[in-house]
């Protein structure tokens, strides 16, 4: 798994950055310079992704949640990272919460930009509908597709432009391994949308982000101990679109928490 580190003191905890389907490392430019002087970042590309785009394709042609966890945690290992603050960007936060349930002792804290915390049914069936055209129009027109859907307004020009600059990367084989995962993040979801982070927790969200602001703040009030920043004029990439007000919040959030440990 390739990556990008910025380490400044061993006693300053570490964030791991983890991004969404389709984007990369580079979805947190925005982030760098603000959090560079508090903290060690380390900025992974998932599998498939970005510079990590030559790792084994399971025979079955298949991933798995857990498989994309595990990459994670052994790069952590590899790094002498035993835990760490992470912050999830879209489908990166769903990819969070798994991890924590896997090993919560990982984690220091969580901030979630856009983060997909249940996927609803229209929004499943417009992914199921790309995994079954897959085979017959280029994945790259249908990353497309789905970025006009999931950040559709002028003002998420930018956000929508970054996601369809980083999907150019993947290739076909690895589009179509991903979107295997799918049944199990909606089952996994469903299952997690009433339990609580194991960890303090932040969710940033725009509320323009049609497809997943109810879902943050129905889960905040199920959970009110999650906390909930909710953006005004923002769409789904609320770390790229909205980056001032994000990195002001997320650094504040990340702070007092790394304070108390």
């Amino acid at each position: 798994m390739k990556y990008k580190k910025y380490f400044i003191a061993p006693e300053k905890d570490w964030v791991v950055f983890v991004h969404g389907i389709g984007g990369d490392s580079r979805t947190f430019s925005p982030q760098l310079k603000a959090f560079k002087p508090h903290f060690n970042l380390l900025f992974p590309d998932l599998r498939g992704h970005g510079a990590s785009n030559n790792l084994p394709i399971p025979d079955d042609g298949k991933y798995s949640l857990n498989l994309i966890a595990e990459d994670l945690f052994s790069l952590m290992d590899d790094l002498g990272i035993k835990k760490a603050h992470f912050i999830g960007g879209s489908f990166g936060a769903t990819l969070i919460r798994i991890m924590q349930e896997i090993a919560p002792e990982r984690f220091i804290s969580v901030v979630s930009a856009g983060g997909v915390l249940r996927l609803s049914i229209s929004i499943y069936t417009v992914f199921n509908f790309g995994k079954l055209m897959a085979p017959y129009i280029n994945n790259h027109f249908l990353y497309k597709i789905m970025a006009y859907i999931i950040m559709p307004r002028k003002n998420h020009a930018k956000s929508r432009q970054v996601f369809i600059n980083t999907a150019k990367s993947i290739n076909e084989k690895e589009y179509a391994s991903w979107l295997f995962i799918l049944s199990e993040v909606k089952h996994n979801l469903d299952k997690l949308f009433c339990e609580p982070f194991k960890t303090p927790a932040l969710l940033i969200v725009g509320d323009q982000d049609h497809a997943f602001v109810k879902d943050s703040i129905r889960f905040c009030e199920k959970n009110p101990e999650t906390e909930l920043l909710v953006i005004p004029s923002c769409g789904h990439l609320s770390n790229i679109e909205k980056y001032t007000e994000f990195n002001s919040s997320a650094l504040n959030f990340l702070l007092n928490d790394s304070r108390k440990n």
